[in-house]
């Protein structure tokens, strides 16, 4: 089998430790940090199409995102400050709305979006409407993805969008949000652009957005 056959494999198969062995052994006979960087990508957004046809569950989503994360820990040191992901123009503002403090299905969606190359500023749970605004600005992010498990905190996503209209960012900006008490009428009731359960078409959303833009 080729090696990236192995490391799919690995993936595919939920065997973290054999995909941390190959991985290690792999940079040991001086293969490239960054091609095993995109077949762990390449792996996990077969995870995604999978987890959507229903031939994986949650449990297996959430496990490849753990594989995903202890392999990238030990190819981050050794990737060249100048390797840049081809789709690191997709930057991404996330957090979990205030009052709620749930991070489970925020961290997933973040992994999943750093398995593609998105660059991701996690501002972690119970985020204040102004914490997002100022995160935007500072980070020239375009897209706002917000999580929220509980019904209180989508007072908190409304606000944080209403902010961002009075701050003149609103056009500029994709706001998906997503979470268990989320659905198409809360879309509308927050104003958010886009609202999902799925990470995999979170991240399919979230490209469509960045790459549909007109250039400058």
């Amino acid at each position: 089998m080729a090696p990236e056959g192995k490391l799919r494999e690995a993936f595919l198969g939920m065997k973290r430790q054999n995909a941390i062995e190959f991985v290690e052994s792999e940079l040991r006979s001086g293969a490239d940090p960054l091609c095993l960087l995109k077949e762990c990508r390449g792996a996990m957004e077969e995870v995604g199409k999978r987890f959507e046809t229903g031939e994986f569950f949650l449990s297996e989503l959430i496990y490849s995102a753990e594989i995903f994360k202890a392999v990238s820990a030990i190819l981050r040191p050794v990737l060249a400050s100048d390797q840049v992901a081809e789709d690191s123009q997709v930057r991404v503002v996330f957090g979990t709305a205030r009052g709620d403090i749930h991070d489970l299905g925020k961290d997933l969606v973040a992994t999943m979006m750093r398995a593609q190359g998105f660059t991701v500023y996690d501002l972690g749970v119970d985020v204040v409407p102004e914490r997002f605004i100022s995160e935007l600005k500072e980070s020239a992010a375009t897209i706002l993805a917000i999580s929220a498990l509980i019904t209180p905190a989508l007072v908190a996503m409304r606000e944080a969008i209403s902010l961002l209209a009075e701050e003149g960012l609103r056009k500029d900006t994709f706001v998906i949000i997503g979470g268990g008490v989320t659905t198409e009428f809360a879309r509308r009731e927050v104003g958010a652009d886009a609202q999902t359960l799925n990470p995999a078409e979170a991240i399919r959303l979230c490209r469509q957005y960045v790459h549909g833009r007109p250039g400058p």
